[in-house]
């Protein structure tokens, strides 16, 4: 069957071209074959409107002189014909949540925004055996790092603010916990860390507030069904976070009539269930009363809420509502999430006045166990320089190392390109402006602080701190510390600005490894997935409309003033680039040149298709060019790779000289 475009249309949005073929990675895989596949891939896009939603609540149409043609799922894309082919007039999906499905009225007339039906759904999981294992795999590795010093110190923060006599009506704001950190640093396996370290001293539910989609991690399937039914209750409470509705205070809610007091009702009534359950509003009290009578009331459950990401307003005020109502209740809360925006944001509505004394609203957290090389899965007798290479990189980066190993993958540069495809599945840093920009960051000042400022995008200028949440950057500063309710943190006197910064090559080498390119792999692809030079990678990244709030800083990385050349960062960066093209064992100087050209080109010409004039002229010349390092940074000392060729770019100072150079050492 051939390659067939079509458009997609949600609400006011503008049509998304979905193409049958192609999905933008790597590899080409196998075509959609019916409307369940083409609504997927719609509702997998990135920043998609419908990224929350379930799939089975999203229905396919098209609209013809007013009348209706409604798809089924299992219908075959041949039944689309030529429906939905033009932009002007695209399919149309539908969001069966959107209208409120899933709350069965129980009373009619009732008045607009009362809670007054049921919501139906299930606690009980029902995962395959692979999904099973995962999760027992989270279990294993938390037994071995429940002591871990980060883990104990959450702990002890969490079981001090579930302890003790709580009233609804002499409220206090409890603090709760925000869990910060870029993908693959360890975030979801802490949250099974803290439950196995605090043991049967309270009872701890681990949930996600979104639940899973197509594309999300195995793990996140074992609570799939919980989750489901967590969302539901939210959005049975829309009302509360309406576009409309100011955001409301912990104590106000105390008395709200809410299915997310109903949702916390169910699951800790101890009641013997029925596959499915129904559940109806209840009031702050009416939780409360209940955690009296099973004796809980002064060592109050936890709850861990993993995928707390909140760009735009709207999600932004529905995290805050249901940050509020476990807040309300007294219970323990540790929220994680990619997007430190999600931990700043204060409620605009509290309890006390500008003059009382401030108090803890947050504990971030931002450290997280180091890799312990036996739970990888690896032989001991490992190579010591691979060992040193796991140990010093996140998480996520050294599973897929292992992985590969456990392939028998041996040759490094096929190692690094195997685990690159594999993060580079997991992680679509290519598909947007934030995911380029940290790319391009990785090759010039990448452990310089940048302060990002609000995006002009409607969808987007809530994220403070996009390399984060988009790439793989980090918190700069202080990984732990307490937010105050003014908006400051503990005995500093001005608000919280978070910046993002990429740690030193020595704490997370395989970043710089995977991601700056190697032998048989790039580091810059274009949305289609193919590859681009490095100059073309850039110039399309600042002709989004959005860089103007999120420019580069292009000065010299080794001094304070802003008045590096543009035309010197370009050729450091691609200078670093093409010397990776070959491998670690280095690249001769013929072929170097080839690439650095193809890097500094605008358009996007095939890698083969660049020339160099007399070029033949070197052919006696057998310099071989190192694998460079990211400018002004050393490759460690525990980085021994068997026929290894590296060495180290600098930018040099204005002081030193007239000229400011690119030089290996």
């Amino acid at each position: 069957m051939e390659n067939i475009p079509f458009y997609i249309q949600y609400l006011h949005n503008q049509p998304v071209k979905i193409e049958t073929h192609f999905n933008g990675e790597l590899e080409r895989r196998r075509p959609l074959t019916d409307v369940g596949g083409l609504v997927v891939a719609f509702q997998a896009l990135p920043n998609s409107p419908l990224a929350s939603t379930f799939v089975d609540e999203l229905t396919l149409h098209y609209v013809v002189n007013g009348v209706e043609t409604n798809y089924n799922s299992w219908d075959p894309i041949a039944a689309l014909g030529t429906n939905g082919t033009v932009g002007s007039s695209p399919l149309i999906i539908k969001s069966k949540s959107g209208t409120g499905q899933g709350i069965s009225s129980a009373v009619s007339g009732a008045p607009v925004g009362s809670n007054t039906g049921m919501v139906s759904g299930t606690f009980e999981e029902t995962a395959d055996t692979e999904t099973t294992v995962s999760l027992l795999k989270y279990h294993h590795i938390a037994d071995s790092l429940k002591d871990d010093k980060c883990v104990v110190e959450i702990v002890k923060i969490i079981l001090a603010v579930t302890a003790g006599e709580f009233s609804g009506s002499s409220f206090k704001n409890l603090p709760f916990a925000f869990l910060e950190g870029s993908s693959g640093s360890g975030k979801s396996q802490m949250g099974f860390n803290i439950k196995a370290n605090i043991g049967d001293r309270r009872r701890v539910h681990y949930l996600l507030f979104d639940p899973p989609g197509p594309t999300s991690q195995r793990i996140y399937r074992n609570f799939e069904n919980i989750s489901k039914l967590f969302s539901k209750c939210y959005v049975a409470d829309e009302h509360m976070y309406s576009p409309e509705a100011s955001s409301p205070s912990c104590g106000s809610l105390f008395k709200e009539s809410l299915y997310m007091y109903g949702f916390i009702f169910e699951l800790l009534s101890n009641r013997i269930q029925s596959p499915t359950v129904s559940i109806g509003p209840k009031t702050g009290k009416d939780v409360q009363e209940l955690m009296t009578s099973k004796g809980i009331h002064q060592h109050r459950p936890v709850f861990i809420l993993d995928e707390c990401i909140a760009i735009s307003d709207q999600s932004l005020k529905k995290v805050r509502f249901v940050r509020n109502c476990f807040r309300s209740l007294g219970l323990g809360l540790v929220m994680m999430g990619t997007d430190s925006r999600a931990a700043k944001l204060q409620p605009t509505t509290d309890n006390g006045s500008r003059s009382d004394v401030p108090r803890p609203w947050c504990h971030v957290f931002g450290e997280f166990p180091a890799v312990k090389l036996e739970l990888t899965g690896l032989p001991s007798r490992l190579p010591r320089y691979l060992k040193s290479i796991i140990l010093n990189s996140r998480p996520l980066f050294a599973q897929f190392v292992a992985e590969e190993i456990a392939n028998k993958v041996s040759d490094f540069d096929e190692l690094m390109k195997a685990a690159f495809i594999k993060l580079k599945s997991v992680k679509k840093i290519f598909g947007n402006l934030y995911g380029q920009l940290g790319q391009v960051r990785l090759f010039h000042n990448a452990h310089c602080q940048l302060t990002d400022l609000e995006s002009q995008s409607t969808n987007l200028k809530n994220q403070s701190t996009p390399l984060i949440h988009s790439h793989f950057a980090q918190l700069d500063g202080k990984k732990t510390f307490i937010l105050m309710n003014d908006g400051c943190i503990q005995d500093h006197s001005a608000s919280w600005e978070p910046s993002s910064v990429f740690p030193e090559l020595k704490n997370d080498i395989l970043l710089y490894l995977l991601l700056m390119g190697g032998k048989g792999f790039s580091a810059c692809y274009a949305g289609d997935g193919k590859q681009v030079p490095y100059a073309h990678f850039l110039m399309k990244a600042k002709s989004n409309p959005d860089y103007r709030s999120h420019i580069l800083y292009f000065s010299n990385a080794a001094q304070d003033s802003n008045d590096g050349m543009f035309l010197e960062s370009l050729l450091c960066s691609t200078v670093c680039l093409a010397s990776h093209s070959n491998g670690v064992k280095g690249i001769g100087l013929k072929p170097f040149l080839l690439n650095l050209v193809y890097q500094l080109q605008i358009d996007k010409p095939d890698s083969e298709d660049v020339s160099i004039l007399d070029l033949n002229r070197l052919d006696g010349i057998t310099f071989t060019v190192p694998f460079l390092s990211p400018p002004n940074q050393k490759w460690p000392d525990f980085v021994q790779i068997p026929g290894l060729n590296f060495n180290w770019l600098s930018r040099a100072r204005n002081s030193e000289g007239f000229l400011k150079q690119q030089r290996w050492n």
